[in-house]
């Protein structure tokens, strides 16, 4: 028995990095998993793998910021399955500026993904999650929804909104069976900062320790480690969990020192 089993799963950015970890996890626990990416190869190719090994998935081509696009997601997905018992909102954009060098278009872009698509597509799947009687929404956010970064005075912003739209969509729909809570990784090793360190020059090796380095674990986490704190918050196993926050980053945002020093590359 799968800690899934019956369940029908909604997940967005669920091509590359923790999305895809996300995926192969919830329908190796048996569930059967509609998600969503803005690549629409990468997110085919992922869905011919998983239907190869016997998993039962639909990847639906979305771009989340557009909501008519999110809301079709959410239906397609009801549509093949029958009903939508979780919603694990995770694609997201990261850009690097200070304030003074963000521009109105840049705004629009990463609020437009990072927040507006998280709520369009709760938006649409809450009457879905209403009816299975225990719905659960698991809004990835970011350790940097608390603490700050250097150039990421758009993405903090974001991640910290997500934290809040969290914890007001928990009050509102607590009565509706609904549990809703967000998960906030710390430096994790996906493909996004793997090409960082190429762009930086650097072995992976060496951004490994530079990026883990601030976390009391003295590394980074991996993708599939971020997917099993999905996994528990989507699962009935936290049943009385509800508008909170689950922080993952290996102790990082304890130290009180994480990103004291500039990055170098």
């Amino acid at each position: 028995m799968g800690r899934l089993d019956g369940k029908v799963a909604a997940i967005t950015g669920g091509a590359s990095g923790i999305g895809e970890a996300t995926v192969r996890l919830f329908v190796a626990e048996g569930a059967r998993v509609g998600f969503a990416d803005r690549d629409g190869a990468r997110g085919s190719d992922l869905a011919r793998q998983i239907q190869g090994d016997g998993g039962n998935v639909l990847f639906v081509e979305t771009r989340m910021e557009r909501q008519a696009e999110a809301e079709a997601f959410i239906g397609r997905t009801v549509e093949r399955f029958g009903r939508l018992d979780i919603l694990v909102n995770n694609a997201a954009i990261r850009l690097y500026h200070t304030v003074e060098d963000a521009g109105e278009e840049s705004w629009d872009t990463i609020w437009g993904v990072n927040v507006k698509g998280y709520a369009f597509c709760a938006r649409a799947a809450i009457p879905e999650l209403r009816l299975s009687g225990k719905g659960s929404i698991v809004n990835i956010a970011s350790n940097s929804a608390f603490i700050a970064s250097y150039h990421s005075v758009q993405y903090d912003t974001t991640k910290a909104a997500v934290t809040g739209l969290t914890r007001a969509m928990a009050r509102d729909h607590a009565e509706d069976g609904i549990r809703v809570n967000a998960l906030c990784p710390g430096p994790t090793m996906t493909p996004f900062h793997r090409r960082r360190a190429a762009e930086a020059g650097k072995t992976l090796e060496e951004f490994r320790e530079e990026f883990g380095r601030p976390t009391m674990l003295g590394r980074p986490g991996e993708p599939r480690e971020i997917a099993a704190c999905a996994l528990f918050l989507a699962s009935d196993e936290a049943s009385f969990v509800t508008g909170a926050c689950l922080i993952a980053d290996g102790g990082e945002s304890a130290t009180g020192s994480n990103r004291a020093l500039k990055p170098s590359g």
